[in-house]
């Protein structure tokens, strides 16, 4: 596989993975969205909101978050090709950094569409 298409995919799989991480720590720091039972938040709440992630990841968030870290994954061929081991830290950075988003995203949403 060349090196663009292994960027691309472990883009996607490193911002699907990253998800429940990412989620965990915006419990721990902020809250998290947990389906069915409304926000948890603080340490106690890190698990809750890693399996609360997968329930998001279901829904749609594979697709979303695949997509993003796989672009993720072309930009960091883009920046720091040819060198291979720069490319693969650089593509797992930033596909860490979108699934850290997406957290955010869900943790905020309320203030952007209302209570759900």
């Amino acid at each position: 596989m060349s090196l663009p298409g292994k960027a691309t995919l472990g883009g996607a799989v490193a911002a699907n993975l990253a998800a429940p991480l990412a989620a965990a720590l915006v419990a721990a720091v902020y809250r998290f969205p947990v389906p069915l039972s409304g926000y948890t938040s603080g340490l106690s709440g890190t698990v809750i909101a890693a399996f609360a992630s997968l329930f998001y990841l279901l829904l749609g968030g594979v697709v979303v978050l695949g997509t993003l870290g796989a672009l993720a994954g072309l930009l960091a061929v883009r920046i720091a090709a040819p060198d291979a081991r720069r490319v693969a830290r650089l593509t797992i950075a930033m596909a860490a950094g979108i699934a850290l988003i997406g957290a955010i995203a869900l943790a905020t949403l309320e203030l952007f569409i209302g209570a759900w």
